[in-house]
């Protein structure tokens, strides 16, 4: 087999992994590229485009796919629907040649053992690339534009559209199809000359390294392949953090006692121990699994102050009432600020998965509330922009809890414009950070 068909024989293997077993696909593809780590930087970077590029716009591939082919792509086998879309991807958004999509597409059909369609394989793709100049998307204004041209799910275009006007909505998903940049944040224990040595260092790997607007210690980074060879990050002086997720923990007031309720990774917790080196700080998470992870970041990073638990954040832990100066409280949401970096999140959302994430929201924030002493603070936050999670959550809450809105303490002066009723909401694409949204509350006295 020769190796351009050998690469996307293992990226067709990896969707169909990911499309069989409903795999998180960001997991799915890190394994994959663990496992054939000796490959080329270009050979992984290919397999990983190719997944991700194929599930990320699923929507505009199986409708320009209708448009060529007698048999919809409902009705085709998963390996042929799956090996369809790849070649659909690669002659619109890739720069290999056509004829290299279409022929590696068909060979990839002989291969899965389906012979006798390589011939339909063929006919709808060629046809494709003869005519790609010429496809007929739906024009703006119609029902399924936005669905088709960001490849977002109609259910989720027509909550967003009744949030914000369409206008806004665009330019949301269209940043999500842009973002290929990895932000870090270096510490802000390591002095002038260190920042600049772990700057140049990704320089001298050939990645892009840009400061984000309106932040010291954070970064946008292109093209740094496998950051856990960057020695930085085995020594914990960076971290792979989002704006909104950095901007959350410079908004938390000090307290002697924290509280981090759905800590896994563990960045907020490990940068909460950055800022307050004396306070005591518990992360909690619901599995072995999550601390696991929140214990060996802690390792890598050198904290000290922080002990692990495993908690489920909806169940009442009498241990935990009124005992915390701070809880914050980084709730499982829908993930709507950053399907740019999870494509397969949008696919997941049935409106019945979003009523449910709504009330475990509820739950999570009605019980850990409990845990806040009086003139405490509890500090909400989600990565997506959906109001029903956002500010509908906290009006909901502070409608029936003796909490007030506190102010925000650490807003740059360009995102200053975002702050609503004590909230701050952050939108990918009007932004230069990932959607976002932050509340801190104090309880009463």
């Amino acid at each position: 087999m020769n190796k351009d068909v050998e690469l996307r024989k293992i990226a067709l293997e990896t969707l169909i992994q990911i499309e069989k077993n409903n795999a998180p696909s960001h997991l799915v593809i890190k394994d994959v590229l663990d496992k054939y780590d000796y490959f080329s930087k270009n050979e992984k970077a290919l397999i990983s485009t190719i997944v991700k590029g194929t599930i990320e716009r699923k929507i505009e591939l199986d409708y320009v796919c209708d448009l060529f082919s007698k048999t919809p792509h409902t009705k085709m086998k998963l390996p042929i629907r799956l090996i369809i879309e790849m070649g659909i991807y690669q002659i619109l958004y890739m720069k290999s040649y056509d004829t290299l999509a279409v022929n590696s597409s068909v060979e990839l059909a002989r291969k899965k053992g389906f012979s006798t369609l390589a011939g339909f394989v063929n006919a709808v793709l060629r046809n494709i690339s003869k005519n790609k100049d010429n496809i007929k998307y739906p024009e703006k204004g119609e029902e399924n534009y936005l669905s088709v041209k960001y490849s977002m799910p109609l259910n989720l275009v027509k909550l967003l559209v009744s949030q914000y006007n369409e206008d806004t909505v665009e330019k949301m998903l269209k940043a999500s199809l842009e973002s290929d940049f990895v932000r870090i944040r270096i510490s802000e224990k390591c002095s002038a000359s260190e920042k600049e040595e772990i700057i140049e260092d990704f320089k001298k790997k050939g990645a892009e390294i840009m400061p984000v607007n309106g932040f010291d210690y954070l970064f946008n980074i292109k093209g740094m392949g496998n950051i856990g060879e960057f020695k930085s990050f085995m020594s914990g002086k960076i971290y792979i953090q989002d704006v909104g997720s950095y901007m959350l923990v410079k908004n938390v007031p000090f307290g002697d006692k924290i509280l981090d309720t759905c800590s896994a990774p563990g960045g907020k917790s490990i940068f909460l121990s950055e800022r307050y080196p004396n306070a005591k700080i518990t992360a909690c998470d619901i599995s072995e699994d999550k601390i696991s992870r929140i214990k060996e970041n802690i390792e890598r990073c050198k904290a000290s102050n922080i002990d692990v638990k495993i908690c489920d954040a909806t169940v009442f832990n009498p241990e935990f009432e009124e005992a915390f100066d701070v809880v914050v409280a980084d709730v499982p949401c829908s993930g709507l600020g950053v399907i740019g970096k999870k494509q397969d999140i949008k696919y997941r959302l049935t409106d019945e998965s979003l009523e449910s994430l709504y009330e475990l929201q509820k739950n999570i924030i009605d019980n850990v509330s409990k845990y806040v002493k009086k003139g405490g603070y509890l500090c909400y936050s989600t990565c997506t922009v959906n109001k029903k999670e956002n500010e509908e959550q906290i009006e909901r809450f502070l409608s029936k809890n003796d909490f007030e809105y506190s102010v925000l303490s650490f807003v740059p002066e360009n995102m200053k414009e975002r702050i609503n009723n004590g909230s701050l909401s952050l939108m990918q694409g009007i932004d230069d950070s990932d959607g976002f949204f932050i509340s801190v509350l104090k309880k009463r006295v």
